[in-house]
């Protein structure tokens, strides 16, 4: 298994190894526990040849069904569990923050489904979105959190997606159909930066922290893969 986080799956944009993040404790998180991801609807010959090289055998999915390509492409097994804010902040994005908190408060049924999902994977098991950095970070940060990652890093990690996506958002902005559209986009792309560890603070506060959100004995079995 390798050791690099970052992986060149060709056409995808934003997929990363969980491990190697330090834990508070102590040590860093195993590789090939976990691969978070964008949409797999773009990828290659070479691209599903990397992915299966790396072990990846199904993959959990939180797109919502007008997120699903019509195009034939090569199929593993999947799980889908559909995340899907089509209205409010969580659509809206307010500030990141707002948008973040609104999809946990929505969908807080999906996002222990999909922990069950992963725990119930064999490993590395892998989930992704659309684009890789919202629901799947959601869902990651709060992995993350429960297994005593860092928070800094977690930020870090989830910030790496806009790095990833950063060469493609000038294009997409241009293709908003209106002013409210445009300032949405803008809003959406919005670099990340430390958000994330604010998403946890209030996870703390409202939930009582990252295992009583997500709220399933699942989350042991990952936390234990990531810390062994």
């Amino acid at each position: 298994m390798t050791r690099e986080r970052v992986l060149v799956w060709d056409g995808c944009v934003n997929v990363r190894d969980v491990g190697g993040l330090p834990l508070a404790d102590g040590g860093e998180t195993q590789f090939g526990v976990i691969v978070r991801a964008d949409s797999l609807a773009g990828l290659t010959e070479r691209g599903w040849q990397a992915l299966q090289d790396y072990g990846v055998r199904g993959a959990i999915d939180l797109r919502g069904d007008h997120e699903l390509r019509r195009t034939p492409q090569r199929t593993i097994p999947v799980t889908r569990i559909p995340i899907t804010p089509v209205a409010g902040p969580g659509w809206d994005w307010p500030t990141m923050l707002e948008a973040y908190l609104a999809v946990l408060e929505d969908f807080r049924a999906q996002f222990e489904q999909a922990v069950d999902a992963l725990a119930a994977a064999d490993p590395p098991a892998l989930v992704h979105c659309h684009g890789g950095r919202d629901r799947t970070g959601l869902t990651v940060a709060l992995i993350l959190d429960a297994a005593g990652v860092e928070r800094d890093a977690i930020a870090a990690d989830h910030a790496l997606s806009d790095e990833s996506w950063a060469p493609y958002n000038p294009a997409w902005i241009q293709e908003a159909p209106d002013p409210v559209e445009d300032a949405r986009r803008r809003r959406i792309t919005a670099p990340a930066g430390r958000t994330m560890v604010e998403v946890l603070e209030e996870v703390d506060r409202r939930y009582g922290g990252a295992a009583e959100y997500v709220g399933t004995s699942s989350l042991d079995t990952i936390v234990l893969r990531l810390r062994r």
